[in-house]
């Protein structure tokens, strides 16, 4: 199963949009560096928290269908044994 790039996502939003403010509210370059960086390290734990709950949710998925596929694959096995077992009956009755 292939990560998804959610946190980097996540992040490069959060830091463009404390850019975005920074410069709007014309904040100095040392406050600006100070806000960017606490941004993007909080918005990379939240997305990584994002991804780890995706990734869960994937893998819960794929076990139910998994689950599922292999039950359809018994019934369908039970079924063409029940047809077996009915046809020999019936030649044996013929017979």
């Amino acid at each position: 199963m292939k990560d998804k790039p959610i946190a980097v996502f996540i992040t490069l939003l959060a830091g463009l949009i404390a850019c975005i403010c920074s410069i709007i509210n014309k904040a100095g370059l040392m406050g600006t560096l100070i806000t960017v960086l606490v941004t993007l390290f909080v918005f990379m734990i939240i997305g990584l928290i994002v991804n780890s709950i995706v990734a869960k949710q994937d893998r819960e998925a794929e076990k139910r269908a998994k689950d599922l596929k292999q039950k359809e694959e018994e019934e369908k096995k039970k079924g063409l044994k029940e047809m077996s077992e009915l046809s020999g009956e019936d030649e044996a009755d013929k017979v």
